[in-house]
């Protein structure tokens, strides 16, 4: 909201300086005519470049987003979370429309998994990324249904989809990798009438992931698991909190403990330097807001005048978890930990506040009903198809959001918008005619 202010703020006196950061009409140069009029004021921006990561910085698409629907709310917050919770809305209704046909008997109960979830009630009330993504998610897999499984190859459908697709690449494009996939051979699946389903999935999962990586690395110079290590690493350092220094080429972080190691020389401007041989670990000043290419300083021999820009405690949220490395036995140790912690944290044993306590009720609700629906299962390979997609969909994303999240806030909120996949897998093998014998349940299930 505040950075959208930024840019509504140039209305109506500089029209033309709006569309042209509307529509992304400007270059990314600090050198740009626009930065230091607007850039420069927004705090969540940042910057692209030849450096930067292989896909379009996402805050970019919200900030957007919330500066047009200032033409009608005029910085009126509750607009907005209107406006938000209706775009998540459609996308859940979508989905709905999506997989109803696959739970017969069971669509009360699949609406209350796709609406009434709290993470997913919580994260797309708000002015957020979750309800776009919630949206866009919902959008996306109703059109690859009714082009790919029901044959509806009408224009609108491909329209829709392409546009789906475009948006998911600005906004947060992880998510459509981690879904796309699965869907694909989903399709495959389908198309050949495959009879080992499960095999199937590991194979080509492994293998298309795998050529994708590698082309990304050898075709285009982008490593992906450089990058995946990158923000692990940075997610590690950030969560510990800190004491964060600015000056034109470098963006410090100390300790907290380190407070002893800034000298405070003019304490009115806040200006202040770093004692000579502090640890310390810093960024380009054009990467503030992308935190990429961290580097680190043993022994610092840096006399310049820094700005004081920010100090924040460590994250009361915080996992301790090892940093990881470019390498496969990293990678192999934390997978473990990293499905541990996006399946089961917080829960009670490790809840500091409120918010921990009401995560860890949804954990708990969330593991109970897996054992409910598996105890009153059936099992047979009338839906092994999409039980194993909404599977792949979930551990895909569930392990990427491990690997790089260390603080349970944020594996909280970025899991949210994945949570009906995986209700919807015990829901899939949930025998609906057990449920009779159970007099609270069976009035939200068709047992005719």
């Amino acid at each position: 909201m505040h950075d959208a202010l930024v840019i509504y703020n140039t209305l109506p006196d500089h029209v033309f300086d709006y569309l042209k950061m509307i529509f992304g009409l400007h270059s990314n140069n600090v050198s740009d005519p626009l930065y230091n009029s607007y850039f420069q004021y927004i705090d969540k921006w940042g910057n692209s470049d030849s450096t930067s990561d292989f896909f379009l910085n996402d805050n970019r698409t919200s900030i957007r987003l919330n500066a047009f629907i200032m033409l009608f709310s005029r910085g009126n917050y509750m607009v907005h979370a209107f406006v938000m919770i209706a775009i998540s809305f459609i996308g859940q209704f979508a989905f709905y429309k999506t997989f109803k046909e696959y739970f017969l008997k069971k669509e009360i109960l699949l609406a209350l998994v796709i609406f009434v979830t709290p993470s997913i009630l919580f994260w797309t009330s708000g002015v957020l990324k979750e309800p776009l993504v919630v949206f866009l998610l919902g959008i996306f897999i109703y059109f690859y249904f009714q082009i790919f499984v029901h044959k509806q190859y009408k224009i609108k459908n491909v329209l829709f989809l392409m546009l789906s697709i475009c948006f998911f690449i600005i906004l947060k494009p992880y998510v459509i990798l981690m879904a796309a996939v699965p869907l694909f051979i989903y399709k495959l699946v389908l198309f050949f009438k495959i009879k080992k389903v499960v095999l199937f999935y590991f194979f080509g999962i492994i293998f298309i992931y795998s050529l994708s990586i590698t082309t990304f690395k050898y075709v285009f110079n982008k490593d992906v698991i450089q990058t995946i290590v990158n923000r692990q690493n940075d997610f590690v350092n950030l969560s510990k909190g800190g004491i964060f220094l600015l000056n034109k080429t470098k963006y410090v972080r100390l300790d907290v403990k380190d407070m002893k190691s800034v000298l405070m020389v003019d304490s009115v401007k806040m200006l202040c330097k770093i004692k000579p041989h502090s640890k310390l670990m810093y960024w380009d000043v054009n990467h503030i807001n992308n935190l990429r290419d961290t580097l680190f300083d043993y022994d610092n021999q840096d006399t310049s005048i820094f700005h004081f820009h920010s100090a924040s405690p460590p994250a009361g949220s915080g996992i301790n978890i090892s940093k990881l490395e470019n390498s496969y036995s990293s990678f192999a140790k934390l997978i473990p930990l990293s499905l541990f912690n996006v399946f089961c944290r917080p829960f009670f044993y490790d809840s500091h506040s409120f918010t921990e306590l009401i995560a860890s009720l949804e954990n708990l609700f969330i593991l109970l009903f897996l054992l409910f629906c598996f105890i009153n299962g059936k099992y047979n390979n009338k839906n092994s198809n999409l039980l194993a997609c909404l599977i792949c969909i979930v551990l895909l994303s569930f392990l990427l959001i491990g690997l790089t999240t260390t603080v349970t806030g944020a594996i909280v909120r970025y899991k949210a918008p994945f949570l009906p996949f995986l209700l919807m897998i015990p829901l899939l093998v949930l025998d609906a005619d057990k449920l009779k014998r159970y007099s609270i349940i069976k009035r939200f299930v068709d047992t005719k």
